[in-house]
């Protein structure tokens, strides 16, 4: 007679306590700490949160600070005149836009009336189109522009044929002892008195 044994073929593994240390892990006395990490001082929680509040807070009291005792910043006014060249007529605009005739001329007019050169101009026009200039305009000169120069942030040419000059504003710096910056606006509401102003 066959017996069958009750062993089982397989040899059972000793269970694993779930506290006990992995044996392939490091053993914690293999990284001990140095000594320049055992006298450091150890930032609590309560620690770092005083000073990222700190570090919030700074910036807005001395934004506030400065803006309590700074004087108003204002930008000086220019003795300047705006005058305009070869712009299209009333008639032109009381066409749509979409049957208008494509138009090439057309300059603004930047006159000095002060004593002292401007340099770095910046001269805006209908509020969005802009142009730089460093070429000094000298005291008491003019200096023409070309309207379809004027270029947007976006890249957009200033075209007459669908854009009627509205208003011009220049920044300027002076070539004085200071060498302040100022500025001069104008609106072109009744523009055919200022065409005849030249």
């Amino acid at each position: 007679m066959n017996t069958q044994s009750n062993e089982s073929p397989y040899k059972s593994t000793p269970s694993v306590a779930a506290d006990a240390p992995d044996p392939a892990a490091p053993a914690q006395a293999d990284f001990p700490r140095s000594r320049a990490m055992q006298q450091s001082p150890q930032l609590s929680s309560v620690a770092l949160t005083r000073m990222l509040i700190g570090m919030c807070l700074i910036p807005v009291i001395t934004i506030l600070v400065l803006f309590y005792y700074m004087p108003p910043a204002a930008d000086g006014e220019l003795k300047c005149q705006f005058s305009t060249k070869d712009l299209p007529d009333q008639d032109f605009y009381a066409i749509d836009y979409r049957d208008r005739a494509d138009y090439q001329l057309g300059e603004l007019v930047v006159s000095n009336l002060e004593e002292d050169d401007w340099t770095h101009l910046n001269i805006l026009v209908n509020g969005h189109y802009q142009i730089y200039d460093k070429v000094p305009v000298k005291a008491g000169t003019s200096k023409s522009y070309k309207l379809d120069r004027f270029v947007s942030r976006a890249g957009a040419r200033f075209s007459l044929r669908y854009n009627e000059l509205k208003s011009a504003r220049i920044y300027a710096r002076r070539n004085n002892e200071t060498h302040d910056r100022a500025t001069w606006t104008s609106n072109f509401v009744d523009r055919k008195a200022v065409e005849t102003e030249q």
